[in-house]
């Protein structure tokens, strides 16, 4: 199957020629998608990796591209890993997450270690090159937590309501700070909720993926009642475009930018769009379990104005067109993420 990320490219490709680009957590989802495109365009790719088991690492991401990067298998907890890496890079994307809101509130120490020390790990390594490579991160909108106005933006009160939204927004005050005080080229962007090939199936990264697995699966999805959460639902593809972008635009230095679709859909037509395209499956509503309705957010979608302004960039790939080609891909590839 062609791979979505460099079909659907728009932004311009000569940028990436030999230039030196390290992905942390680069076997996971977006950024494994985003080394498949990056190698394309020509650019040396490493990916650093802990390939630990719940956060969504998989070998399998970068099938096809395997002899074309570097593979440090390392945890971004590791100061000296991560100097060693970074040292080497042009330009660092840092992926590496964990992105489990329920984990992080039972594990708040191994939240902490990763999304936070993980972080200053790298920035700290970045402001010892000379010149500092530019660091993208990767952050998400749980750093609004439950918000009262939407949709929300970069001027949104960011106000997490669980530990994992915290510790990603105390990642992008490192950001600011590295970048304001150590001179760091830094830019911080706020994803939203990224579906596509190869996102993990499990109930640790997010409805969209497990949806779509189970829709293939033929089994029934489940969606908490009455099913009306919004969401903001964003390709892959359209992520990657935009992170390219960040990696060689001047304009987004030292900025936050939220990004995804820019519309909210709600949960239960998300699930009977899947069930639709996928011809298997079906929806059934239940209740909220207790632990998820504590960490309830409410509605949440994006306006990603400032991050069309600044990059000149729209999203391409509508949702069905996207969906129909996410069911295709893990019914080609059921073995390996099924």
């Amino acid at each position: 199957m062609t791979d979505s990320s460099s079909r659907h490219h728009s932004s311009p490709r000569h940028h990436w020629s030999s230039r030196r680009v390290l992905i942390t957590g680069g076997l996971g989802f977006v950024g494994s998608n985003l080394a498949h495109s990056l190698v394309a365009a020509g650019a040396e790719v490493t990916l650093l990796d802990a390939r630990l088991p719940h956060l969504g690492s998989n070998p399998a991401n970068i099938a096809g591209i395997e002899d074309d990067v570097t593979v440090a298998e390392a945890d971004v907890r590791d100061a000296d890993a991560v100097a060693d890496c970074v040292a080497d890079a042009d330009l660092v994307y840092h992926c590496a997450a964990q992105n489990d809101r329920s984990y992080a509130g039972e594990h708040p120490s191994a939240d902490l270690a990763i999304n936070c020390e993980g972080t200053l790990n790298v920035l700290e390594a970045a402001k010892a090159c000379d010149p500092s490579p530019r660091v993208v991160y990767t952050s998400s909108l749980a750093v609004y937590g439950r918000p009262t106005d939407l949709p929300v933006d970069e001027s949104t009160p960011a106000r997490p309501m669980d530990l994992y939204g915290a510790h990603k927004r105390t990642a992008e005050h490192y950001c600011r700070i590295y970048h304001e005080q150590h001179g760091v080229p830094t830019t911080v962007c706020r994803l939203a909720n990224v579906y596509g090939p190869r996102a993990p199936t499990d109930t640790g990264y997010g409805v969209q993926g497990i949806f779509v697995a189970t829709a293939v699966r033929d089994e029934t999805i489940t969606v908490f009642e009455p099913g009306t959460m919004q969401r903001d639902i964003i390709h892959v593809a359209d992520v990657v475009d935009v992170l390219e972008r960040m990696g060689t635009s001047e304009a987004v230095l030292g900025e936050e930018y939220v990004l995804g679709s820019g519309e909210g859909t709600t949960l239960g037509s998300l699930a009977r769009t899947i069930v639709d395209v996928a011809g298997t499956g079906e929806v059934e509503l239940v209740p909220w379990p207790e632990e998820w309705a504590k960490i309830d957010r409410g509605d949440v979608y994006c306006d990603p104005a400032k991050l069309r302004a600044a990059l000149d960039w729209s999203p391409k790939i509508e949702l069905e067109t996207g969906l129909r080609e996410t069911v295709e891909f893990y019914r080609d590839n059921r073995e390996t993420y099924l």
